[in-house]
């Protein structure tokens, strides 16, 4: 499991950053939403479905924890 998610993180890791800069701007703002990001995607990693779109299911994440943010 561990290995599949560290593999999401190097593979996904750019995208999601940019989707949290898209909201914020560059800057700390965006790294912590980056941070939240992947921290929430852990959590979740072990019930996710073998078939999800990973990359897009990170954005979705990504941008709800970048609006998080916002407000």
């Amino acid at each position: 499991m561990r290995a599949a998610f560290d593999a999401a993180v190097d593979r996904h890791g750019t995208t999601v950053l940019r989707v949290c800069r898209a909201v914020l701007g560059p800057g700390p703002d965006a790294d912590d939403a980056w941070s939240a990001t992947f921290l929430s995607a852990l959590r979740a990693w072990p019930e996710l479905p073998e078939d999800t779109d990973v990359e897009a299911w990170l954005v979705r994440v990504a941008h709800r924890r970048a609006v998080d943010v916002v407000r």
